[in-house]
């Protein structure tokens, strides 16, 4: 079975663009990560288009390797690459709609995509709509509002963020009265939301979803800091302890029940406030920084129950229980 691995910042998304480092750390170690988990399981072949700027990863051989320079048309290279792939995994922001174009070129070619299907995407690449489809089912959420539905009533701070962002990028956090001032300054203000700032410990779910099924693999702590306004992802811990584990089980089946389309690897991002409680924060139907840590932390081959899931449940068993640190900065 031959899989074309797609990581978007080190694989030739940027061509023509300088690479944020920050970006560009996270994308190698989860690509590192995931070629590693997949070098693990029989009858596998990769391709793995990598940036000419971008370091080769362990464990691949020149013969897997497409290496990318600045002149590829990198669209009309991947759907040449499809025609020799029986499955693709991309690793890709949701911005601008990267990852689901993605997709769709996949589909389009008739290779499976071990991803959810492009409506999940539609809806977790845009937090409003992501707040909109979860409200409806009563999931504890961080209020979402589109810039032009602005009232007093989220607090005295707010957070300003791209709708189909990713990360940590293009978040500001300023106090209520500056915002019309920061609004009035905004390339797109349509293309924003806001939420209330809520103090708390930052954390995340790394899950497994199949068709209104869900499975939490573990739980982690993001180390988030707020500079001057700005917030920057520093690393994560993961598996860590935690008493609201039933509470998190239970909260990812009503998410797999509210957005059936989900399907593969998911992470959802939390924010744990004394007084309210968990409230989720956004979804990322893909690998994220926190699934570099997993089999480090667990023993459990995520690749592996990724795959599984095109013919059953997964299967965790976890030979670890141990936190792990992941640094990015």
């Amino acid at each position: 079975m031959r899989i074309l691995v797609f990581e978007y910042i080190t694989g030739g998304g940027l061509l023509g663009q300088a690479l944020p480092t920050s970006l560009a750390t996270e994308g190698g170690l989860m690509l590192q990560t995931l070629i590693a988990e997949l070098k693990c399981l029989d009858n596998i072949q990769l391709c793995v288009p990598l940036d000419e700027r971008c370091a080769r990863p362990d464990m691949l051989s020149q013969s897997e390797i497409v290496t990318i320079s600045a002149a590829c048309d990198m669209f009309a290279l991947l759907r040449d690459l499809l025609t020799e792939a029986d499955l693709f995994w991309p690793i890709a922001p949701e911005t601008g709609g990267v990852l689901q174009g993605l997709a769709e070129l996949a589909m389009s070619a008739n290779v499976e995509v071990l991803l959810s299907n492009p409506a999940a995407f539609a809806v977790c690449a845009n937090k409003y709509a992501t707040y909109q489809a979860l409200k409806k089912c009563a999931i504890p959420l961080v209020e979402t509002r589109l810039l032009d539905q602005w009232v007093d009533g989220l607090g005295d701070n707010i957070v300003i963020k791209i709708a189909d962002g990713v990360g940590c990028l293009d978040s500001l956090q300023i106090d209520a009265k500056q915002l019309p001032a920061a609004i009035a300054e905004l390339n797109d203000p349509q293309s924003y939301v806001l939420q209330p700032y809520i103090h708390g410990q930052a954390a995340s779910l790394s899950c497994l979803f199949k068709h209104g099924q869900a499975w939490l693999i573990c739980y982690n702590h993001q180390q988030i800091v707020l500079e001057n306004g700005r917030f920057s992802l520093q690393g994560c811990l993961v598996n860590m302890p935690t008493d609201k584990l039933d509470f998190y089980r239970n909260l990812v089946n009503e998410i797999a029940e509210a957005m059936p389309g989900l399907w593969g690897y998911v992470g959802i991002d939390v924010i744990e406030n004394a007084e309210l409680g968990p409230l989720v924060l956004e979804i990322n139907p893909r690998l994220t920084s926190s699934y570099v840590g997993i089999q480090q932390a667990t023993g459990i081959n995520v690749a592996e129950q990724v795959l599984r899931l095109r013919h059953a449940d997964p299967v965790f068993r976890g030979s670890r229980n141990e936190t792990v640190q992941i640094s990015i900065n």
